[in-house]
């Protein structure tokens, strides 16, 4: 591994881990909700994990681009004094600073650089604080996405999942699991709180009976009947089962499910790649494929939305993928009938 893609992967864990800090403290608490304009749910542990995030990667990476999920625009205008002096205490107490509200915000708010490394290449960040804020706000499944684009190409990434289980067949056991991968070095899973770091494959299941299916917990972020139908379809016979976020992406790196499937909700919507690109790149270097639901590779290029994709489809090999191709394509027809 290069000292470029150690630096780049240490920047990005311990920017995780504190932003993870930050979810922990508000959780201990009880969350509150801050209704954006799109109705969507943010609270003041998206803005302060995306403040402690972008801290990190300014420092080290000044001309690097960003594209991230919030602003502070709205936080000037939803926190009043109570919830700014809250996240002000909450990103020092993080990140061992003494800023401001004003410098917070400036955090948040930072967009990088768009210059050429000395090889030619453009390299920009696609963050999501908190993937999967309502998850959060159950004090369920949840992730802080950090993804590096390399001329738009995904080129590593750290999945932080607070609250995932270690043993997925021990629910109850130790929670808590940082994923990370760079191109050509492979995945990794660590637990958040410490402990050994462990190499993940994608699962080599090859009986179409026993594979397991990942989707959404919102309903509005995917199409439950068409997913039951393409199981139907192909003979997909493991169970369904959905989570919040990108954590769907970690599960089916570490063996332990074998397909997730995000069909479009809606024919207008278009995936943020902010929700895709930290798990894509942990997905493929665990040795799944990652594409759109007709087998083109997600276009990142294209600035914040995958414009040119139509939902996504993560799976354990090509032979699953193939497959489940097959089987949505069925579905579909039949679903038109």
């Amino acid at each position: 591994m290069s000292a470029e893609i150690d630096l780049v992967l240490e920047t990005a864990c311990r920017a995780g881990i504190t932003a993870a800090k930050i979810c922990r403290a508000v959780l201990s608490e009880t969350p509150e909700s801050l209704e954006k304009g799109d109705k969507s749910p943010v609270t003041l542990a998206d803005y302060g994990c995306q403040a402690a995030i972008l801290k990190e990667l300014a420092a080290a990476f000044p001309e690097h681009g960003i594209i991230a999920e919030e602003g502070s625009e709205h936080l000037r205008e939803s926190a009043g004094e109570e919830g700014a002096e809250k996240i002000v205490r909450l990103v020092n107490d993080a990140t061992g600073s003494s800023a401001d509200f004003e410098q917070v915000c400036a955090w948040i708010d930072h967009k990088g650089g768009s210059v050429p490394d000395e090889e030619g290449a453009v390299w920009t960040w696609a963050i999501d604080p908190i993937d999967g804020t309502k998850g959060f706000l159950r004090r369920d499944q949840y992730a802080v996405a950090i993804g590096l684009m390399k001329d738009g190409i995904p080129f590593a990434g750290v999945l932080v999942c607070p609250n995932l289980p270690i043993d997925l067949d021990n629910p109850d056991g130790q929670r808590g699991v940082l994923f990370c991968a760079a191109e050509g070095c492979g995945a990794t899973a660590v637990p958040v709180d410490g402990g050994e770091t462990r190499t993940i494959k994608s699962s080599g299941l090859d009986n179409a009976g026993e594979w397991r299916v990942l989707g959404s917990v919102e309903s509005a972020h995917g199409d439950p009947t068409l997913v039951v139908s393409m199981m139907e379809a192909g003979g997909v016979g493991g169970g369904f089962v959905r989570y919040d976020s990108q954590v769907k992406y970690g599960i089916v790196a570490s063996g332990e499910a074998e397909i997730y499937v995000r069909p479009r909700s809606r024919p207008d919507y278009r995936e943020n790649i902010w929700d895709h690109a930290a798990g894509t790149i942990v997905a493929q270097e665990a040795g799944a494929i990652v594409t759109d639901l007709d087998g083109r590779p997600l276009d990142f290029s294209l600035g914040p939305k995958l414009t040119e994709n139509r939902g996504v489809l993560v799976t354990a090999s090509p032979a699953v993928h193939q497959k489940v191709l097959e089987g949505l394509r069925v579905a579909e027809e039949a679903l038109v009938d």
